[in-house]
């Protein structure tokens, strides 16, 4: 074989090659940290229990630092170990007097879940937060919580909250709001009540505190969209692994569907109130696999798989707004992505999540160029729309800092949010996990 055979088949060989690097440029199997949702919940449930609990794969953030931090100040010891925490329970009473107001942090989860459990301590207590938490509203919790005789005070229905010891008078209360931090809020409290307590709420949300209840052995009841909740006498100790954050997943599964990309992302939490996003880009046309589903720590969980597609516009409708809340930020960006109009209707809830992320959705598109119509409770925007350099406003919104990433990251262009440090509230892993599947951010 002549010389110049064998460069034209090393070229044809450079050019498969090439090619093939080409067509899947980012590709990798990751597992996520621990759920959010889950974490908190965990770290409550742990230092409620009787005796020593250990949760791998538990999720350390910004947010959930703040649970754990409020749980050490009443005397519950916690141990941080490479990827196991240990959680020394004292039981249901067993919390003490905290010397300080409690320091939620930036996190409502912590501040709206805790309000619950400490309505059914021996001692008075304050919740506060950071000046971002202070802007949230809690009297959508302690409403609901006064109204069955628990003893909540708020700064004009924000923080801080004093929360005085009480006894529940009054068996059956409609939550008022479609919030999980609401209903688990008020699960919590009933807990420490003398009679089973039924809870109603108008819109299912995310069921996870009567999941892993249920899984530790609790009798609660779901019927429809009510709850009853028995007296608890002890909560029994644990040993479990927390499934990967789907909210986080989504950034991850946002860029294998418009990037060239094959990415597998493994032990993903599958619970059914937290798929809509996945429900949906699958509605528009998006290649995404499940397979190896299983139940973990009371939870659906299993792999999902993501390639490139081409996505068609959608309409989300109020009814179908919980199951995708907080992925509503990077699915903006995605349907600026897919072919013709995505409609979103009855997202108010938006309205007071970190930010105002309605605000904030719009002035992140803005910023890079895409046209969105903004309404009172969700949007419109029409695709595909080329993405544009910018500076974005992040209004110290983790969410909203992921999702300029990830439109820097699919356009290549140069897109600056002001800040990348609130991203720890949530997916502190996010840099590195992106860099495991061959992309540098930074």
């Amino acid at each position: 074989m002549s010389g110049e055979e064998n460069l034209l088949i090393d070229l044809e060989k450079d050019l498969l090659s090439s090619e093939s690097k080409k067509s899947n440029k980012y590709s990798g199997e990751i597992t996520l940290m621990g759920d959010k949702s889950l974490s908190h919940r965990a770290i409550i449930l742990a230092s409620l229990a009787n005796g020593k609990s250990i949760i791998r794969n538990l999720l350390i953030s910004g947010d959930t630092k703040a649970t754990i931090n409020a749980f050490l100040s009443m005397g519950i010891k916690i141990e941080i170990n490479n990827d196991e925490v240990i959680i020394y329970g004292k039981g249901l009473h067993g919390l003490k007097t905290p010397d300080e107001p409690i320091d939620c942090a930036n996190s409502g989860t912590t501040a709206r879940l805790l309000a619950g459990v400490l309505t059914g301590q021996s001692f008075k207590s304050t919740l506060t937060g950071s000046d971002q938490l202070a802007r949230r509203p809690m009297d959508r919790v302690c409403i609901p919580l006064n109204e069955i005789g628990c003893n909540v005070k708020s700064n004009s229905g924000k923080l801080p909250m004093i929360v005085n010891p009480s006894m529940i008078n009054k068996f059956i209360v409609n939550t008022n709001s479609p919030s999980a931090q609401v209903k688990s809020s008020l699960i919590l409290a009933a807990m420490y009540s003398t009679e089973p307590v039924v809870i109603i709420e108008d819109d299912a949300t995310r069921d996870h505190t009567e999941n892993i209840l249920a899984y530790l052995g609790i009798k609660i009841v779901r019927m429809g969209n009510t709850i009853t909740v028995p007296p608890v006498d002890e909560i029994k100790n644990f040993s479990e692994n927390i499934p990967s954050d789907i909210s986080s997943a989504s950034f991850l599964i946002a860029l294998g569907v418009l990037i060239d990309s094959s990415i597998k992302l493994c032990n993903v939490l599958l619970n059914e109130s937290r798929m809509g996003f996945v429900k949906t880009l699958i509605q528009m046309g998006a290649q995404i696999n499940i397979q190896n589903v299983r139940t973990q720590f009371g939870e659906k969980v299993g792999d999902i798989e993501v390639k490139k597609s081409h996505l068609k516009g959608i309409k989300i409708e109020k009814k179908e707004i919980p199951s995708i809340i907080d992925e509503l930020p990077i699915f903006a960006l995605v349907a600026s992505q897919a072919e013709g109009s995505t409609i979103v209707e009855g997202a108010d809830e938006l309205r007071v999540k970190e930010s105002d992320r309605l605000e904030a959705i719009y002035n992140l598109l803005l910023s890079i160029g895409i046209e969105v119509k903004i309404q009172d409770n969700g949007f419109k925007i029409n695709g595909p729309q080329e993405i544009q350099s910018g500076q974005i406003p992040t209004y110290g919104d983790h969410r909203i800092a992921m999702v300029a990433i990830v439109a820097s990251l699919i356009s290549e262009k140069d897109i600056q949010p002001d800040n990348i440090e609130c991203i720890s509230d949530s997916y502190p892993s996010f840099f590195n996990d992106l860099k495991s599947i061959g992309i540098d951010a930074i």
